[in-house]
């Protein structure tokens, strides 16, 4: 983690670090990362930054864990606004990721780092964890109260498969641009049929209600 004195810059400064550092990791493999190239697209100083991240390897565990950070707030940040609407916030949240990963290019960043799964193993937090921090953090905002299932164990799968409809989203639209109004189309499309189910309820015969009586 990042040093009590990097967390006392100002909010200008530290900003300033993630956007060089980003931008470094998005354009090269790990290995070929330039710590120079970061100080100087920073304007910090490289004794300075040395205050700050033991090595690039630290400093990449921030980006990571930060980015998670700032998905965790717009959720909770959507979820307030909209009187803990689960659909909404994924809604919303999908508007967001797709703008981040435009301006950033995070597919990038993912192909620059795949060849590394011990290294990335060891930076980003055990998937149990995550599992728990969602269903005790994020569920704790979410209405329920409309779910066939209220426990947070569904309210947890029900997030994994939006979850996984959002990313694959994402990445067609990157990489289909002109595809991308259409794309988030079907996505609240795929949203609404999590929400209300992909087929109506069936009819019940007066055979089937005498067989059950």
């Amino acid at each position: 983690m990042p040093s009590e004195r990097f967390m006392r810059l100002p909010e200008e400064k530290r900003q300033a670090i993630w956007e060089a550092a980003m931008d470094e990791f998005l354009h090269q493999p790990f290995e070929k990362v330039s710590i120079n190239k970061i100080i100087k697209d920073a304007g910090i100083s490289r004794g300075s930054f040395y205050t700050y991240f033991e090595d690039k390897r630290e400093l990449l565990s921030f980006l990571l864990r930060d980015t998670k950070k700032r998905w965790s707030q717009a959720c909770e940040i959507s979820l307030e606004r909209s009187g803990g609407d689960f659909f909404v916030m994924m809604k919303e949240l999908f508007d967001v990721a797709l703008e981040f990963c435009k301006n950033n290019n995070l597919f990038n960043l993912h192909k620059n780092l795949i060849m590394y799964p011990d290294m990335l193993q060891e930076l980003l937090p055990a998937p149990e964890a995550c599992e728990e921090e969602i269903k005790e953090g994020m569920f704790e905002k979410v209405n329920l109260s409309g779910f066939r299932d209220p426990s947070p164990e569904n309210g947890l799968l029900l997030f994994k498969l939006a979850l996984t409809a959002m990313i694959g989203a994402i990445s067609e639209a990157c990489m289909r641009p002109e595809k991308e109004e259409q794309i988030r189309t079907d996505y609240l499309k795929v949203l609404s049929m999590l929400r209300y189910g992909a087929c109506r309820e069936p009819k019940i015969t007066q055979t089937e209600v005498s067989d059950h009586e």
